[in-house]
């Protein structure tokens, strides 16, 4: 056990299991009768605070402890449904949750992909970028599987599929914004090649390939991003934008066009907001 927090009769408990104690877990303790709830899976956390009886808001790194990726951090709060007795029915769910949406500063740098002790590490999932554009709000983004090559079609099927790798970086003096996609490409694939004999049974358009997303502007500026480009720049692809005095805050959004089979990211962005930010 990592801390022991008291609330009245109850506890707040952060566990930690063997000699891994870099990632920790919450458990609600009812000191009445010793029922004890878990509140979070494992997780790195930066701030936790309990609100009332059950209620906790905790906040994350966003670090996944069952796969090393880095995510997005977390902003929850989580309420124990019952009390020291049980729950509220029987097979009801012990818990309840409500998940925040983090807005990040985009002068501050972000990784979102691969981790392997906490430093970012580029995996053998090669990727392809289906379709970009900008919306009313941010920029879109979705992939398929590189189709060069046999070995990096199937790198892209591990386990589940999943958006690259990616960073963004922010340069104050030209108030450039720049998103850089690993081990990403615009166009692959041959005429002819056999990756396109399954790919119906897969999902995606027959004969696909060769496929190309065409480098350049993004078309109009928007009321966040101006002068949007994207292009290749070795083996990954590069966006780059001009930021308007209107983009405070962003946020990343992540889901599937397919079943497991396209996977695609949305980075959202906002205004100050007095209610928000103070």
């Amino acid at each position: 056990m990592q801390k022991l927090t008291p609330w009245g009769p109850d506890f707040l408990a952060e566990i930690s299991y063997g000699s891994d104690t870099d990632f920790t877990l919450l458990e609600w303790v009812f000191g009445s009768s010793g029922r004890r709830v878990q509140l979070t899976a494992m997780s790195q956390f930066t701030s936790y605070e309990i609100l009332d009886d059950g209620q906790v808001r905790y906040t994350t790194n966003g670090m996944d402890s069952g796969t090393p990726w880095q995510g997005m951090p977390e902003e929850v709060t989580v309420r124990v449904l019952g009390d020291g007795d049980g729950v509220l029915a029987p097979g009801w769910t012990e818990i309840e949750e409500q998940r925040e949406t983090v807005w990040l500063d985009p002068a501050q740098p972000l990784y979102i992909g691969a981790s392997e002790d906490g430093v970012p590490a580029f995996s053998g999932r090669y990727e392809q970028v289906y379709d970009a554009r900008m919306d009313a709000d941010g920029l879109s983004f979705s992939f398929i599987p590189n189709g060069d090559s046999e070995e990096k079609f199937t790198s892209f099927f591990p386990a589940v599929t999943t958006i690259p790798g990616f960073s963004t970086s922010y340069d104050p003096d030209t108030g450039v914004f720049t998103l850089r996609l690993y081990n990403t490409c615009l166009s692959s694939g041959a005429p002819g090649t056999p990756l396109n004999d399954d790919l119906a049974l897969m999902g995606y358009p027959e004969n696909l390939y060769p496929y190309a997303f065409p480098a350049g502007s993004l078309g109009r500026d928007s009321h966040f991003l101006t002068g949007v480009v994207i292009r290749e720049d070795g083996a990954d692809t590069v966006v780059t934008a001009q930021l308007t005095e209107q983009a405070y805050r962003f946020t990343v959004e992540t889901s599937n066009l397919g079943y497991d089979n396209i996977p695609s990211f949305r980075l959202v962005f906002r205004e100050y907001n007095r209610d928000l930010d103070g």
